[in-house]
């Protein structure tokens, strides 16, 4: 007799993956250039120095490294990422705790899957990062759009959310710096009205925060973590964009007990990440010059996306729109009302450039829209100039 069954429907959402389908599609191309994948560049990881701390760690105690480590992560790495967070990013550091995670993007799992109940609600930007929308709706909570502007989320447009929610609101979900996909960077002001929305309705606010050191400017807007006097700020943080992404090391801080509550759901499901990866990544942080390494990074993504906004000023459309970061990794495109998106993404793939359809974004699951996201860091300087002309180049066309 066959079996049979039924998944639930968490494990059966879908929707159109517009991210994958650059990729997928693009890797059957010769000469495809790819403005979608979300990658560090290359030439920003320091090889050389993981080489040598990989050989340093590895070769030191080989037997310690390959067993088990810390439910917390490694005591050395925590210490480190805690000073630089109340030293250099001024967040408080009484009552906190830290958890090292793999990647940022476990994170994203793991504050749901602790603070949420079934159809609580979730309130996050118009636009976000795919995997904080699905890692909520697999919870069975539910993602709420709200609508912002050029300083980011709306706060009267937040209230309004909540008030429609009638009390089943839970976090507010953030990507301040930087935005993904947007490009957009919240300032204090903006910040300081959210975080007293969030008071007044008793909300938590998740602050993502990948990018946020990679700034092109001398200006770093302060952390909602570092003026979270209420103590309701859950912090996430990543190596991945500064050191590797390989390496899968990044961190949760915020208040100990719902730090240490994400810890134990974390090792019934998700157990330890590797000790070696850690202890590398603390082998660089006493090595080399953090600061320094992270300033090289801002300088490439800079000369990129600098690059990618001048080539498409030379030869596209005056009538589309841009957000111009400064700092991250993408830049946030959109095109006038007229123009059909769906045609001129096609269009663009017809002719070796790959652009993601803002719609992948979409925290209330729309499939179209007047927007795409672009990403600068991963493409070399050659495939930015040629990808762009082409894309500037097709614009005109569509924009007659």
């Amino acid at each position: 007799m066959k079996f049979e069954y039924t998944l639930p429907e968490k494990a059966q959402l879908k929707g159109p993956n517009f991210i994958r389908e650059v990729f997928e599609r693009g890797a059957k191309i010769p000469g495809f250039i790819s403005f979608g994948i979300g990658n560090p560049a290359s030439e920003a990881i320091p090889v050389e120095a993981i080489q040598k701390a990989f050989d340093e760690v590895v070769h030191t105690n080989p037997i310690e490294i390959l067993q088990y480590g810390p439910m917390m992560g490694d005591d050395r790495l925590r210490e480190q990422t805690v000073e630089r967070l109340v030293t250099v990013r001024h967040m408080p550091k009484e009552g906190q705790q830290l958890l090292l995670s793999i990647g940022a993007g476990q994170d994203l799992g793991l504050v749901p899957r602790t603070i949420c109940n079934p159809g609580d609600e979730v309130y996050m930007d118009t636009y976000t990062f795919t995997s904080a929308i699905g890692a909520v709706k697999n919870m069975g909570a539910i993602p709420v759009a709200v609508e912002g502007d050029e300083a980011g989320m709306d706060p009267d447009a937040l209230r309004r959310a909540i008030k429609r929610g009638g009390g089943k609101g839970r976090y507010i979900y953030l990507i301040p710096n930087f935005q993904n996909p947007t490009g957009v960077t919240m300032p204090l002001s903006r910040r300081k009205e959210i975080y007293a929305v969030a008071a007044e309705y008793g909300l938590f606010i998740y602050e993502d925060d990948p990018y946020g050191e990679i700034c092109f400017t001398d200006e770093i807007v302060p952390t909602f973590k570092s003026f979270d006097e209420d103590n309701r700020v859950i912090y996430a943080g990543s190596y991945s964009k500064t050191l590797s992404a390989g390496l899968r090391v990044g961190y949760l801080y915020g208040p100990q007990e719902v730090i240490e509550a994400i810890q134990r759901i974390k090792n019934s499901s998700d157990g330890q990440m590797p000790l070696v990866t850690q202890r590398v990544v603390s082998h660089l942080l006493d090595h080399i010059d953090y600061d320094a390494q992270i300033q090289q990074v801002s300088r490439i993504y800079k000369e990129k996306a600098d690059l990618m906004m001048q080539t498409f000023r030379t030869h596209g459309s005056s009538e589309v729109k841009f957000i111009e970061p400064t700092g991250g990794m993408f830049i946030w495109m959109t095109m006038p009302e007229q123009v059909d998106c769906d045609s001129f993404f096609e269009l663009c793939m017809d002719h070796k450039v790959g652009i993601v359809k803002g719609a992948a974004f979409a925290t209330d699951g729309r499939t179209t829209c007047q927007d795409f996201r672009l990403s600068f860091t991963f493409p070399s300087k050659e495939q930015i100039e040629t990808g762009m002309k082409i894309v500037g180049q097709l614009s005109k066309e569509c924009i007659k």
